[in-house]
């Protein structure tokens, strides 16, 4: 079966997550018709950001911007006034160049801190809605909500389900306009005639297209590939987010003549409970994200710390404690604190994960499997190297122990002690199709594969060796929405029809 060719000029969206319903929403606003291909059915919408946080990280110059996105706040943090100062564009830029160690694509990186702040704006012009977040750090004092520069906004709902209610007004919007949403339809094949991208074959039929833009996430739902990219080990990691980027999208593109780029031999990894199984559809709870890291220590199977815990802002580093844990014995390890941080990493930091306790470290230690004396004494140590403290505060360094903890120091020594049990869990790849600032995919060349695009996880040229949170959501809608309006504008001055050449 063939669809037909019809009068408007026709964009194909290859993956119904964030990218690809911004680009079918933009594509469709500037009055391309639309078909939006997904490969699962209506359970699996939203790809991986379904599985997310609902964490955008964007640029802005104070209090008035982010008040023009949202009035919303979580329990605790309403005030009669905001203190925020600016997070500029400048110091957007250079967190992601330097948190990529200089190696990301300076212009997608330019364009994505330009076009963040209004592409947050566009996002609540199609329901989504936001909300202050106590996790990142926002606090009142005197009547006054203190909210430090950098991530501030999430879309609004409850834990891990935040990220798959982002995608209720997403279809609402799609369907009162007009896009038309295939469930169940991969991409596999892309046709080219005359060099110009002309239709695609997905779910075995074949469809007529104007342009494509390919936002069917990365591959780290495919073992064999993440063995061959990433190595051995990572192709037993736990996977975090969809079960259907699988990389089908992306060699489809290549084989079409894109370019790979980016960091293929990397991704985000962070610490997950090992008892949470993957998900098998998008309201699924993922292994819940152990994010309270540094309000505690990590310790191996050897019961010894074999990483920084504090290195800075959590959001910043979180995507990087998977890899750690992945270098130890058994490629698994623990998250130990004390009443200090106890309630605090249960109620905001751990999801549904459930804790060893114990009133004795040498407990704890019988219930976690590792040798005793060893862990006794690396806690031991730990604590001699902590300025003694009620609360655990930021500055706080140790002083004369190995790995240092550069934030957030403070003695474990108040009972009941409790550890989660952790192992790398995989979100998403960093390598993939080479874009420029316009979300044209691009050949070895640098040069435009004519009709092509793609977007959100299927790209590379950003991320690296890590990158902060709330980038991930923001690039994917901004570069979804850029490839999209680029997608139809192309579309409409497309030649006529031709016979297919693969």
């Amino acid at each position: 079966m063939e669809t037909p060719k019809t009068g408007a000029p026709t964009v194909v969206v290859a993956g119904a997550g964030l990218a690809g319903f911004c680009a079918a929403i933009a594509a469709r606003d500037a009055g391309a018709r639309v078909i939006l291909l997904e490969k699962g059915g209506p359970e699996d919408v939203g790809g991986n950001a379904a599985f997310s946080a609902g964490l955008f990280l964007f640029p802005y110059a104070g209090a008035s911007d982010l008040l023009s996105i949202t009035g919303d706040f979580e329990e605790g943090l309403e005030a009669d006034s905001i203190e925020a100062p600016a997070y500029t564009q400048a110091e957007y830029g250079a967190e992601l160049m330097s948190m990529s160690n200089g190696e990301a694509d300076a212009d997608l990186v330019d364009a994505l801190a330009a076009r963040s702040l209004d592409t947050m704006r566009w996002l609540t012009t199609k329901g989504m809605n936001f909300t202050f977040g106590r996790s990142l750090g926002p606090e009142v004092r005197d009547g006054v909500l203190h909210v430090p520069p950098g991530q501030c906004l999430q879309t609004t709902g409850n834990g891990l389900s935040r990220g798959y209610e982002m995608f209720a007004p997403l279809i609402e919007y799609a369907e009162t306009h007009g896009i038309e949403v295939r469930w169940s339809t991969p991409l596999t094949q892309i046709h080219r005639t005359d060099g110009h991208i002309t239709s695609v074959v997905a779910g075995g039929h074949k469809i007529r297209c104007d342009a494509l833009v390919v936002a069917t996430g990365g591959f780290q739902a495919d073992a064999e590939l993440r063995r061959e990219h990433l190595g051995p080990a990572m192709a037993e990691a736990v996977l975090r987010g969809t079960r259907h980027s699988t990389g089908d999208g992306i060699l489809a593109a290549l084989t079409a003549g894109a370019d790979r780029s980016g960091a293929w031999g990397r991704c985000h990894s962070a610490a997950v409970d090992v008892t949470m199984p993957s998900p098998r559809r998008s309201d699924d709870d993922p292994p819940a994200p152990l994010h309270g890291f540094w309000l505690g220590v990590l310790v191996n199977r050897t019961g010894q710390r074999f990483v920084d815990e504090g290195p800075g802002p959590w959001v910043k580093h979180y995507s990087k404690m998977g890899k750690a844990i992945l270098g130890q014995p058994g490629s698994d390890a623990y998250e130990v604190f004390d009443q200090r941080a106890a309630s605090r990493v249960a109620n905001e930091f751990a999801g549904a994960a459930v804790p060893l306790t114990a009133d004795t470290l040498e407990d704890l230690a019988h219930q976690m499997g590792v040798p005793v004396a060893e862990f006794v004494a690396t806690i031991e140590r730990f604590n001699g190297a902590c300025r003694p403290s009620p609360v655990i505060a930021e500055a706080a360094t140790t002083d004369g122990v190995e790995p240092p903890k550069s934030r957030w120091a403070a003695p474990i020594d108040e009972p009941p002690f409790v550890a989660y049990h952790a192992r790398p869990g995989v979100t998403f790849t960093f390598g993939g199709v080479r874009i420029d600032a316009d979300g044209h995919a691009l050949d070895h060349t640098r040069t435009p594969v004519p009709g092509l695009y793609a977007a959100g996880e299927a790209t590379g040229g950003l991320f690296y060796g890590d990158y902060p949170g709330g980038a991930a959501l923001m690039r994917a809608a901004v570069f979804g929405r850029t490839a999209g309006a680029s997608a139809a504008a192309e579309a409409a001055h497309c030649p006529p029809d031709a016979p297919q050449t693969h």
